[in-house]
């Protein structure tokens, strides 16, 4: 029935169309070809967190491992994770693939129990590339230019991040004299993004985050504008003020 199922339809609310979930190991197995393992029927439940708030994608998977791919493979850290996740007739959705996509890198693994004696369960911890690279490099820089193009410059870099992802950058106002006093890219990114002014909006402090379309910058006024320029009108004011007590009123006194 699953296999059935027409991926540019959606039938009803929950519908979603998941690939194999593949593990990558860092090690080779025979020839040149890294080890890979389908954990797919192993699944029991996956998340995957998004937010403005957080700058990378981020997620975790539980497996019932009846395989001991644990040991196995082995799961030392730093494994790839492919798969890809939509929602029917819709074209936006997390493509992890090693073929066209970004897949997830494998940072920890915890709650792990025995649930018989041939059986292990536990759940699997990953995150975005850039986020495992943020966390071994350090930027070290002087920079004179806008905070939108140090944003590119600490992105593309191959001494930095080192992303081939899609990102949105919304321009910023004046050039400006900073250095990165060896701090990690992302930390140095959050000040430029407290201190970025909109080119286009009368307003300060940037986002700086990803979603499955790729990384974005820009300010919280552009989120909320039309069609990136206008911004929306206002469709309710609300005033906190005492309420007004009439005669009419019934007040309860406690003596």
């Amino acid at each position: 029935m699953y296999q059935s199922i027409n991926p540019s339809i959606l039938r009803k609310a929950g519908d979603y169309i998941l690939s194999d979930i593949t593990l990558i190991s860092y090690q080779t197995g025979d020839g040149s070809n890294p080890k890979k393992i389908s954990i797919r029927d192993s699944v029991v439940e996956f998340n995957i967190y998004e937010s403005i708030h957080n700058k990378c994608l981020s997620g975790d998977i539980t497996v019932v491992d009846s395989l001991n791919v644990a040991n196995h493979l082995p799961l030392t850290g730093f494994e790839r994770i492919e798969f890809t996740f939509f929602t029917p007739s819709s074209n936006r959705g997390f493509n992890f693939s090693e073929k066209n996509g970004h897949p997830m890198f494998v940072y920890k693994i915890a709650n792990r129990t025995e649930t018989n004696p041939r059986t292990q369960a536990y759940t699997l911890f990953f995150t975005s590339k850039e986020m495992i690279r943020n966390e071994q490099t350090r930027c070290s820089q002087a920079f004179d230019t806008t905070f939108d193009n140090i944003i590119l410059e600490l992105f593309r870099n191959q001494n930095y991040l080192n992303s081939k992802k899609m990102i949105t950058v919304e321009e910023t106002r004046g050039t400006h004299k900073v250095v990165s006093p060896r701090v990690r890219p992302f930390e140095f990114i959050n000040y430029l993004s407290k201190n970025s002014q909109s080119t286009q909006y009368e307003n300060a402090n940037f986002y700086f985050y990803e979603t499955a379309a790729g990384f974005h910058f820009q300010s919280y006024e552009s989120m909320l504008a039309m069609s990136g320029t206008v911004a929306r009108p206002v469709v309710a004011k609300f005033v906190s003020k005492p309420t007004n007590l009439g005669a009419d009123k019934n007040i309860i006194e406690l003596m």
